[in-house]
């Protein structure tokens, strides 16, 4: 049996996100576990994305064994679950909102349908 806890985080570069990786690598230093984080660009916004993840990366270097993807798409909420799946993590950990202003409509969602339908346990990050 493996008691290494696998957490998929899913980040976009908004405060709450940074909140829900913080949480996320404590609990991985907790339960000697590891951290995989992911953001879902659209074509054309690759440059962000990297932005996003090597922002993330501040977050993760010298703490916890991590590793980090940027996933082309238009639907966050399935990337996570998809990859929570495919990839038996255990926890899925995100921010309860998102960028905000007009990207909160689409984007606020994304926790409360990762909720719906992951199949493994989420923590959703509110403060």
């Amino acid at each position: 049996m493996n008691d290494r806890i696998r957490i998929l985080v899913g980040v976009d570069g908004s405060n709450h996100s940074d909140r829900a990786l913080l949480e996320a690598v404590t609990i991985a230093k907790r339960f000697s576990g590891s951290v995989k984080v992911i953001t879902v660009y659209r074509r054309g916004m690759e440059k962000k994305a990297n932005e996003v993840i090597e922002h993330a990366k501040f977050y993760l270097e010298n703490e916890v064994e991590y590793t980090t993807s940027c996933i082309l798409g238009s639907n966050p909420a399935r990337a996570l679950r998809n990859m929570a799946l495919h990839e038996n993590f255990d926890l899925i950990v995100v921010g309860s909102r998102g960028l905000g202003s007009t990207a909160s409509i689409v984007l606020g969602s994304v926790s409360k349908r990762v909720v719906a339908n992951a199949e493994c346990n989420v923590l959703v990050v509110k403060k």
